[in-house]
């Protein structure tokens, strides 16, 4: 963790003040700095956070940025993230046959997915079938059913394979 202290922002804001000749101006506008001390350094640190987020958007496949704020001290924190490496278990399209499919998201999260496959440096389509295979794997889903099986189960046969209505008090009788 690296602490940089606030104190060189308001040295700097002071410097340009040696060109006013008046020193009762200068020192109004001395005094100024002071009483906003609090308001500019939280205004310092939303910037330097905003830059801190940028930056770890770019890196957080292998480091992760954070930006803290103290009175009159910013933390910068870098931490190395583990590389991990790819789920054993999940299918390729190597693992039997492949089907299409499709789907349709709001524009934002497949924005959002194409990011994430992005950060991980594999395809879109990739990273759709981990996430798929991970949300299967930890939903209480029977997924050791053959495939052709699966189908089968989920289809209706005719008329009649579906029920509606609405039942009662008085028709429970």
């Amino acid at each position: 963790m690296t602490e940089f202290t606030t104190d060189d922002i308001f040295e700097a804001l002071k410097k340009p003040l040696a060109v006013i000749d008046n020193p009762e101006r200068q020192q109004q506008i001395k005094d100024y700095i002071e009483a906003a001390r609090v308001n500019v350094e939280r205004s310092v640190f939303d910037l330097l956070a905003q830059f801190a987020e940028a930056v770890n958007e770019e890196v957080s496949a292998h480091y992760a940025v954070t930006l803290n704020y103290k009175p009159g001290v910013l933390d910068l924190d870098v931490k190395r993230r583990e590389v991990s490496e790819p789920d054993e278990d999940v299918w390729s399209m190597a693992d039997g046959e492949v089907e299409k499919i499709t789907i349709r998201v709001p524009a934002e999260l497949k924005e959002m997915a194409a990011e994430a496959a992005k950060k991980a440096s594999i395809s879109a389509n990739s990273w759709f079938v981990r996430q798929m295979a991970r949300s299967v794997r930890s939903a209480d889903i029977d997924v050791t059913v053959e495939p052709k099986e699966r189908r089968r189960r989920g289809r209706r046969r005719g008329r009649g394979g579906k029920l509606s209505g609405w039942v009662g008090p008085e028709d429970q009788e």
